[in-house]
């Protein structure tokens, strides 16, 4: 072989050399730009769960989160007094509820005697003609006043607007981390509102809002064949969202159901990988096969 053929293999073979190593590279370095994008597509979630006295002591490990067909395991479960508890009282001081408004502060003066403490804020909303929200409190005491001070919505008998009251419970709750409930106790019924219910809905599951609705009325809520005239949309809410709904049951019941299902309520955290934007069902399920009762749905902006 002469001097020119070695040169020229020596330059093939320095060839070969240079495009191995830039491939290397080239999928090296696609390997950490994939690693690095998948770890910065994987956000936190969590989802309010309704765990009775009789399950507690469940384990992260013991959860399973499933949304469609994709099942992923809980990162941390949540309670209070371990995390702060934000709790809204919408109180119906509406025109048509002037009978009733004192049993519906005695239930809520109730509820916070009974929750207050550990970490338990209160914010004290009025549903009248126009919505008045009062501010947050750790006090039960500021909060007791705050229920007693609401006064009946003088006027026109009419359905005030329940829907924008609950919606500014949420918006002020949400503004702490947390457990977030929200207490409904009035009548049920919406007029005039300008939340629709759908977005109310969406509202409360984008905040992970466990919704309670307490429907006090000194007339029947129920029509022709036993059908539920008032609050219907409320009661599908709590069913969506880990919450309780009670049809004018006499304050120590409703008291007592009322605390039993806020005190079982607690979050169930999880990381989701590349979330879709959109409303998903979600299910969250213990290893032996249980489920549990959770919020319906997960809402990913």
């Amino acid at each position: 072989m002469t001097e020119s053929s070695r040169l020229v293999a020596l330059d093939a073979d320095r060839a070969r050399l240079l495009r191995c190593v830039v491939s290397i590279t080239v999928i090296i370095f696609a390997f950490l730009v994939a690693s690095a994008t998948t770890k910065a597509d994987t956000q936190p979630y969590s989802v309010v769960v309704q765990v009775h006295a009789k399950s507690t002591g469940l384990t992260s490990g013991e959860i399973v989160v499933r949304i469609g067909n994709i099942s992923m395991p809980a990162t941390a479960i949540k309670a209070s007094p371990d995390i702060p508890r934000n709790i809204a009282i919408v109180i119906d001081a509406g025109p048509d509820q002037a009978k009733v408004l004192a049993e519906e502060k005695e239930l809520a003066i109730a509820l916070i005697n009974e929750l207050g403490g550990a970490g338990t804020s209160f914010t004290i909303v009025e549903a009248g003609s126009s919505p008045k929200t009062h501010a947050t409190t750790l006090d039960t005491s500021v909060a007791i006043e705050d229920a007693r001070d609401i006064s009946e919505d003088r006027g026109e008998k009419r359905n005030v607007p329940s829907y924008d009251a609950i919606g500014s419970a949420i918006r002020k709750i949400s503004l702490f981390p947390g457990l977030r409930v929200v207490v409904f106790i009035g009548e049920g019924n919406d007029g005039g509102s300008k939340l629709r219910y759908a977005d109310l809905r969406n509202l409360a599951e984008s905040n992970q809002i466990a919704f309670c609705a307490a429907l006090v009325a000194d007339h029947t809520l129920r029509g022709a064949k036993s059908l539920l005239r008032y609050g219907w949309n409320l009661r599908e809410l709590t069913d969506d969202t880990a919450g309780i709904f009670l049809e004018n049951q006499k304050p120590p019941k409703a008291t007592r159901r009322l605390i039993e299902t806020i005190r079982d309520l607690l979050l169930i955290t999880f990381d989701m990988n590349s979330p879709w934007p959109g409303r998903h069902k979600v299910s969250i399920l213990v290893r032996s096969g249980k489920r549990l009762r959770a919020q319906n749905f997960v809402v990913v902006p």
